[in-house]
Order: structure tokens, then C-alpha cells, then sequence
């Protein structure tokens, strides 16, 4: 019997010390947008940075004329999902002592 997409991608996430998302991949998440409903952001991550003095997601996604792309910082504490439908997304990594000062934490 052949595994399915999702029985892979669990299989892969048991497996692994380290989960990253990677650089230039798309994904859909999903956070707190101050209103009752969440906001839903699909796009390209594009990195960590700072937001004031918390750290935030930047991803690259289609401005409300569908043509001009903005860049949208998400505060990690407003984080409620990230979402991806392609295993190749993932980057499964063993820990190493010498990732520690290369790896971003969120909390």
C-alpha cells in the first residue's frame, strides 16, 4: 500500500529533531488579526526580523489590486497556524551543537 502525502509528512516530522520552514516556499497561515475572525495570509516566507522588540514572519503576498506584491510581518506571539500541502517544503535537519547559534526560536 502506498502512503499518502500526509502519512509521509508525519512520518518525516516523527523522525526529525528540527523542523524549518523554508526561504522562498509558499505556505498559508493563519493568525490573530484583532478582529472576532483570524487573518489568513497566503504567500512566500521571506525570512524572520524584528518587530519592535518582537520577533515577527515576513512573507511576500499579492496587494488588494492583485498585482503589486507587499511585504506582511506577523508578530509570532499572533501566530495560531502555518499550513503547507508539499512535504519539499520542509527542511528536516538533525540538531547540532553548532545550529544553536545559527537557529531562530519561537515561543
Amino acid at each position: 500500500m502506498a502512503k499518502t502525502n500526509i502519512s509521509s509528512v508525519m512520518e518525516a516530522l516523527l523522525t526529525m529533531d528540527v523542523i524549518e520552514i523554508k526561504k522562498g516556499g509558499s505556505y498559508t497561515v493563519i493568525s490573530n488579526s484583532g478582529k472576532e475572525e483570524p487573518m489568513k495570509t497566503e504567500g512566500e516566507f521571506i525570512g524572520y526580523t524584528l518587530l519592535g522588540e518582537e520577533g515577527a514572519i515576513c512573507f511576500r503576498v499579492k496587494g488588494e489590486d492583485g498585482k503589486k506584491s507587499i511585504l506582511r510581518l506577523i508578530p509570532v506571539s499572533g501566530l495560531i497556524a502555518i499550513e503547507f500541502s508539499d512535504e519539499e517544503l520542509l527542511k528536516p535537519k538533525k540538531k547540532d551543537h553548532m545550529d544553536r547559534e545559527k537557529m531562530t526560536y519561537i515561543s
